[in-house]
């Protein structure tokens, strides 16, 4: 699993938006959804296809299965940790807010362990599926 910061995350997310629906995600519309500059969008895109996370193509960047991999797994990790906060008593919006500030930092071998303990949950406090 790669080491993926919040902003990479964000890009593989809106990118594998536009895969879900068929299509190959474009540079433009990518800035447009991240309100970032397309320059900064073209740099981020090859530093993630440098990472094997991403693939240019003719019809656009599409989010290889690494990079599912990883959307995965941060999804899982977030929702985990989400359940733990909730579970010593705090809400569901603020455990929420609170886990985006360092799911992603936290090693899978921890994530799982803690996945064990908290008895294999299907899915986090706002419904929302665990990703296996």
């Amino acid at each position: 699993m790669a080491n993926l910061s919040r902003r990479e995350f964000s890009y593989l997310l809106t990118i594998k938006k536009y895969n879900d629906a068929g299509e190959g995600a474009r540079i433009n519309r990518i800035a447009k959804d991240l309100k970032i500059a397309p320059s900064s969008v073209f740099e981020e895109i090859s530093h993630l296809e440098e990472k094997g996370l991403v693939k240019k193509k003719d019809d656009g960047i599409w989010v290889t299965d690494d990079g599912i991999k990883n959307i995965n797994y941060l999804i899982k990790a977030h929702r985990v940790i989400e359940i733990l906060l909730v579970n010593i008593g705090i809400d569901k919006q603020t455990a929420c807010e609170y886990s985006k500030q360092f799911d992603y930092l936290v090693p899978q071998e921890i994530i799982d362990k803690l996945y064990n303990y908290l008895g294999k949950p299907s899915s986090c406090p706002h419904g929302l599926e665990i990703p296996a």
